[in-house]
């Protein structure tokens, strides 16, 4: 019997996320099925249920995929030689969040979710607090960088700010999935406007 290459597992791990993907698009997370979610990625329950024992488990990578692009832009923005300000970072966070981005209507359903389900809130609540860690940390090396703050001076503003920040992404990520792109479009020049006016 061959072997199962790392490769093959990351690939049908994908195809299975495409799928429910998919069918959470077309039916919301609640209205889904696992069977549903076989069917549209043509592979046989027994394939499915080897990566997935359930819906929930699915979620989790779901978002752990939604998460990986997000933390990429903090990285970069930290890595190079001199650290980017935080409004040009979080206009990229909103635009790879915003445009062609097809778990957008998932994000909103995972928060929908959590409210009332404590699996789903726990994995959220777990998913978050390591992008707000990932942000502080960030926030904080521009505030050293730029503003010339020492570690712990920038780190205790960081970690002040860095709650608000995100949360005017996720009011920019309900309003888009919400009411359509042209509130995408209007919500991304607003939180653009305050971000520059802002002293950082």
């Amino acid at each position: 019997m061959p072997k199962v290459t790392e490769e093959h597992k990351a690939a049908m791990r994908a195809r299975i996320q495409d799928a429910a993907l998919a069918c959470f698009a077309r039916r919301g997370f609640a209205g889904a099925s696992m069977a549903e979610i076989v069917k549209e990625a043509g592979l046989s329950a027994g394939a499915v249920y080897v990566y997935y024992a359930s819906k929930a488990d699915l979620m989790i990578d779901v978002s752990r995929r939604v998460m990986e692009p997000r933390m990429a832009v903090l990285d970069a923005a930290k890595s190079g030689g001199e650290v980017t300000p935080p409004a040009e970072v979080l206009i990229r966070l909103i635009d790879s969040l915003l445009i062609d981005n097809p778990f957008l209507p998932v994000m909103v359903q995972v928060w929908g979710e959590s409210s009332y389900d404590k699996e789903f809130s726990g994995f959220a609540s777990g998913i978050f607090e390591t992008l707000i860690e990932e942000f502080t940390d960030y926030l904080a090396s521009y505030l050293q960088d730029q503003r010339g703050m020492d570690a712990e001076t920038a780190r205790a503003r960081a970690s002040v700010m860095v709650p608000g920040l995100l949360a005017m992404i996720q009011g920019a990520v309900v309003q888009a999935t919400v009411f359509g792109e042209s509130s995408r479009v209007r919500v991304r020049a607003g939180i653009e406007a305050v971000l520059t006016s802002v002293e950082f």
